[in-house]
């Protein structure tokens, strides 16, 4: 089995959108995932199993600071170490980069998702009332650390 962790392009843009409507129930249209991969700055990880999808992690750029837009793994792919993988790959360049910190908001009710962020270091800082639809979001935050 060849897996491997690719950039998303126009050619994997339309699958980054049904991916992300099967896992979440909504996405950005394939029109709006266009506009922001040809922006600077966004960068999407998409996670391929033999040229299959099966799953992606989204980032923004800010000034001093990356923002993790989503990760997702497809139903029948997770406990598979995707997530973990697309992190490996987030933290490597974020090391490497002159960024400081990386934040994101989480679903309260995604304890899953929030031992993965953990388990990278990231500490909850705040809460957003209301950030979803009948939840809110915990907020999460990773500084680097400087020898």
């Amino acid at each position: 089995m060849i897996s491997e962790i690719i950039e998303c392009d126009n050619e994997t843009a339309r699958s980054l959108e049904k991916i992300e409507k099967l896992i979440f129930g909504t996405a950005w249209n394939y029109e709006i995932i266009q506009e922001k991969i040809k922006n600077k700055k966004f960068k999407y990880w998409i996670y391929e199993v033999e040229n299959s999808i099966k799953g992606y992690l989204g980032i923004q750029f800010l000034e001093e600071e990356i923002e993790i837009l989503g990760i997702g793994v497809n139903q029948g792919s997770r406990r598979k170490n995707i997530a973990t993988e697309l992190m490996d790959e987030l933290i490597e360049y974020f090391e490497k980069s002159e960024y400081k910190k990386i934040i994101l908001e989480v679903r309260e009710s995604n304890t899953v998702a929030q031992r993965l962020y953990k388990k990278y270091g990231f500490k909850k800082i705040s809460k957003r009332k209301k950030y979803y639809v009948n939840e809110d979001a915990e907020v999460y935050l990773r500084e680097k650390i400087y020898a």
